[in-house]
């Protein structure tokens, strides 16, 4: 099942669980590296404590991957969710396993009396979207170091007056929005300050002033950076 808002993630993962559908036993393989920082994560949240690849929970998640791909159904929604759902339930069937002498209960379970916190479903999509969130800054700061600018070049050299922020914003747009300024940009590593300049009377010290946060802006409208995009829309229109 795959909505409008369904996340790169969850698009990967799906596409990979219809190729191990369809009978390629290597589909779960090659969304390895994309999948297991989610599973990771759900271990993590589910324990009450860091888990990394090397623990004995990190095994249970990679079976817990195999029985949700063999198991799962769109009708049963998104297919992140029913994942984080199942390496949860498997998760806390092994810690009452290692507790079993100790006659743990379901209550106690449930209200992490021996360090299990069960994550809701409205965890898991917490997770998604700050796995999501992280994949786009990662993507954002690799586009950034081929115009030599990192995130402490943007910190200061960010305009400090509102209407001088908008109007940055206003010139990134239009850089990210006509095909001649983009792919000025994109191909010579440089904003296109002399066809602004003359054809949409852009001010040259303002470009040249705020060039990096410009170019960040204008990036992350390009490469459609869905979860940095609200920082860069200008307040009135201009879009």
């Amino acid at each position: 099942m795959l909505g409008e808002q369904s996340t790169k993630l969850e698009i990967i993962v799906y596409r990979g669980w219809e190729e191990y559908s369809a009978g390629n036993i290597n589909a779960i393989d090659d969304i390895y590296s994309e999948i297991m920082p989610f599973c990771l994560r759900v271990c993590s949240k589910t324990c009450g404590r860091y888990i990394n690849e090397n623990d004995e929970e990190s095994s249970i998640a990679r079976f817990s991957i195999l029985e949700a791909f063999d198991t799962y159904d769109p009708e049963k929604g998104k297919i992140l969710g029913y994942l984080g759902r199942v390496i949860r339930s498997r998760i806390i069937d092994f810690k009452r396993s290692e507790k079993k002498k100790q006659t743990i209960s379901l209550w106690e379970i449930q209200n992490n009396k021996n360090g299990i916190e069960v994550v809701s479903d409205n965890s898991l999509e917490d997770i998604v979207d700050e796995l999501a969130r992280k994949q786009e800054i990662d993507v954002f700061s690799q586009a950034l170091q081929s115009y030599d600018i990192n995130f402490d070049d943007l910190v200061k050299n960010s305009p400090r007056h509102n209407k001088t922020r908008e109007m940055a914003k206003q010139i990134a747009w239009k850089i990210a929005s006509e095909e001649v300024y983009r792919a000025y940009l994109l191909d010579k590593k440089k904003l296109p300050v002399k066809m602004l300049e003359d054809r949409e009377m852009v001010s040259r010290k303002l470009v040249d002033r705020y060039r990096r946060y410009i170019i960040a802006n204008a990036l992350i409208i390009i490469y459609d950076l869905s979860y940095l995009k609200p920082y860069v829309l200008p307040s009135k229109g201009g879009a």
